[in-house]
Parts: C-alpha cells; structure tokens; sequence
C-alpha cells in the first residue's frame, strides 16, 4: 500500500507512503556510511493477519484482481528478495522499492 491504495486503507496506505520517504531520504543521508535502506513491497502474503481481509468475499475477489499473476503470495515468495537484498548481489541498491507484488503496480 505505498505504491497505490485500497477501500479502508487510508491510515495503512499513508503510514506506508511515509515509509518510502523515509527509505528514501534514508538512503541519501546513509549512503556516505556505506549504509543501503530498501524496501520490500510484497503484495498479500497469507499470514494470519492478512486472513482477516482475506475472508471477506468481496474484498478477496479485488485483491486478486489486482495480482496480475492470479495468486496471493506465500511467505517463501519474499525470501528470495530478502536474500538478494541482504546479499552483496545488492550492493549497489539503495534508496529503492523492491515489488514483489505479482504485478499489481504494473498497471
């Protein structure tokens, strides 16, 4: 939600927003140091506390047209990222937002 934005997610989508600022300023203030800031932007991964969304019909029936792989993500679909982010594979990444949304923000 700091990408685009959804019914009910005023508050999470401007909390999320202020994330991006921050990584990015973040970034640019760390960067002298050495210091990478990232972030991760997966879309609905099932978790516990995504299945409280999840479980409304509708809302579920959105969510998935919105992916434009047809899924919601699994939590072993951000270890890769993860990884890659935290390895010297990344080392030249700073002050970016990795999507791993399957496709939402492609629109």
């Amino acid at each position: 939600m700091g990408h685009v934005a959804g019914p009910d997610r005023a508050v999470y989508a401007a909390t999320k927003h202020g994330l991006e600022g921050m990584t990015k300023a973040m970034a640019i203030e760390w960067g002298a140091h050495g210091i990478r800031v990232n972030t991760l932007c997966p879309t609905f991964i099932r978790t516990p506390l995504a299945e409280q969304t999840l479980a409304i019909p509708e809302r579920r029936a959105w969510i998935l047209s919105k992916i434009k792989l047809g899924r919601l993500g699994e939590v072993a679909d951000i270890m890769g990222p993860v990884v890659f982010l935290a390895s010297a594979a990344s080392a030249l990444v700073t002050g970016t937002a990795l999507m791993v949304d399957g496709g939402w923000t492609a629109e």
